[in-house]
C-alpha cells in the first residue's frame, strides 16, 4: 500500500509541515505523497503539496467529503487540523474507513481541557507540575476587586480570556501605562487598569477571562511529537527577545514533555512554559496541535512533521524516531525575519 497522508487545513503552520514532512521523505528516500485541503484558497500552502483539494464550509458536509476522499485516494494517515473537537466526535466513523486520525489528542476531554486555561492549570496542580497561578474572573466587578486587592501581592498582573489562541486578548496590567500606549504601542500589550476596565464597561456580555502575575521569563516554547501521552520528539525555543535558541534539554523542556504526557498528548502538540520571579519555568498552556513556529525547529537537525508523518503511517517504529531525535539535535539559535513568496495562481494538482 502507497503511503499517502492528508493535512487538512490547519491554523497557522500548515505550508511549514508540508515542506517538513517532504523533506524528510527525500532524506529517507521514501515515496510519500501528500494531500493538503483548505476550506479557502490558500494556494501558498496547497501548491507545496503533491495533490490539493478544496474543503466544504459546511460541517455537515465534512463528513461525506472526509470519508469519499478517504475511500477515492487511498489515504492511510489523515491530520486533522482545525475542529478537533469535531473529528474527536467523529473518529469512530472516520478510523471505520482504513485510516488512521490525528487530531493531537486521545480524546474530546483533552481538548476541552487544553482550551480552558484555568481548568489546565487546576489540572496540571494536580499532577504535581508547577503551572501559572490562575484565578476565572466572571464578571467586570470580580476583576475590579481583584486589582484592588491583588490575589498574587507583589506581582504584576496580567489577563487573558479563559480561550482563545495567538495570545489574542493578552494585556499586561500597568498603573503607569498612558492612556494612549494601547494606541501607540500596542504590540507591548501594556494597559492601565481603568483604561481596561472601562473599555469592558462598554461590552454588552462578559466573557470570562484569566487574572495571572506577569512572570518575568524567558519564556519557553516546545514543539513536541508524542504517541499517545508517550513523548518521542522534543525541540524547546527559549524565547530572548528576537532571537529563539533551539534546545532538548533543561527544565523547561523537561517539565513541557511531562506535560504533553499528562495530557496524553498524540501528534504535533506545543507546550508553553515561562520562568517565574524565581527562574523556575512554570507552564503556561499548552496547545493540542502544531504550532505556528514548528518549522524553526527543523534548524535543529530535527525534523518533527517528518518524523510525524513517518511514524503515523507504519515507516518508522518509536524507537527509531526516539534515537533519531536524540542523535541528530544540534543547538541553533534562529530569528524570524520578513519574507516573501511568489503566489501560485493555479495549481496543477488541484483533485477538485
Amino acid at each position: 500500500m502507497k503511503n499517502r497522508i492528508w493535512l487538512m487545513e490547519g491554523l497557522s503552520s500548515q505550508r511549514d509541515i508540508i515542506l517538513g514532512i517532504k523533506s524528510f521523505a527525500t532524506k529517507m528516500q521514501t515515496d510519500l505523497t501528500v494531500y493538503a485541503s483548505h476550506r479557502n484558497e490558500r494556494n501558498e500552502i496547497l501548491s507545496v503539496a503533491d495533490f490539493s483539494l478544496t474543503e466544504p464550509n459546511d460541517a455537515e458536509q465534512r463528513l461525506p467529503f472526509i470519508l469519499s476522499t478517504i475511500a477515492q485516494y487511498g489515504i492511510n494517515a489523515l491530520h486533522a487540523g482545525r475542529h478537533g473537537q469535531w473529528f474527536e466526535n467523529h473518529r469512530v466513523g472516520i478510523e471505520a474507513s482504513g485510516t488512521s486520525l490525528t487530531t493531537g489528542a486521545s480524546g474530546p476531554e483533552w481538548l476541552e481541557m487544553a482550551d480552558d486555561k484555568v481548568t489546565f492549570a487546576g489540572v496540571m496542580e494536580e499532577n504535581g507540575l508547577p503551572v501559572v497561578p490562575s484565578l476565572r474572573i466572571n464578571s467586570i466587578e470580580e476583576l475590579q476587586h481583584h486589582l484592588s486587592h491583588s490575589p498574587f501581592e507583589g506581582q504584576q498582573l496580567c489577563v487573558k480570556p479563559v480561550t482563545g489562541i495567538y495570545g489574542m486578548g493578552f494585556w499586561r496590567f500597568d498603573d503607569t501605562a498612558s492612556s494612549m500606549d494601547i494606541f501607540n504601542h500596542p504590540a507591548n500589550r501594556v494597559v492601565h487598569p481603568r483604561q481596561y476596565l472601562s473599555a469592558l464597561s462598554g461590552t454588552e456580555t462578559f466573557t470570562p477571562l484569566v487574572l495571572m502575575p506577569y512572570l518575568p521569563g524567558p519564556e519557553y516554547s516546545v514543539d513536541i511529537l508524542a504517541d499517545k501521552g508517550e513523548v518521542l520528539a522534543a525541540v524547546a525555543r527559549r524565547k530572548e527577545g528576537p532571537l529563539q535558541y533551539l534546545e532538548n534539554s533543561g527544565e523547561a523542556f523537561e517539565l513541557a514533555c511531562a506535560c504533553a504526557s499528562a495530557m496524553k498528548a498524540d501528534g504535533l502538540v506545543n507546550v508553553q512554559t515561562r520562568n517565574n520571579v524565581t527562574g523556575n519555568p512554570v507552564l503556561l498552556e499548552t496547545n493540542m496541535r502544531p504550532s505556528g513556529g514548528i518549522g524553526y525547529t527543523q534548524h535543529s537537525g530535527v525534523n518533527l512533521p517528518g518524523m510525524f508523518a513517518f511514524h503515523k503511517l507504519g515507516l518508522m517504529p518509536k524507537s527509531d524516531v526516539i534515537e533519531m531525535a536524540k542523535r541528530d539535535f544540534a543547538p541553533a539559535t534562529v530569528r524570524s525575519v520578513t519574507d516573501v513568496i511568489a503566489y501560485p495562481t493555479h495549481l496543477t494538482n488541484r483533485l477538485n
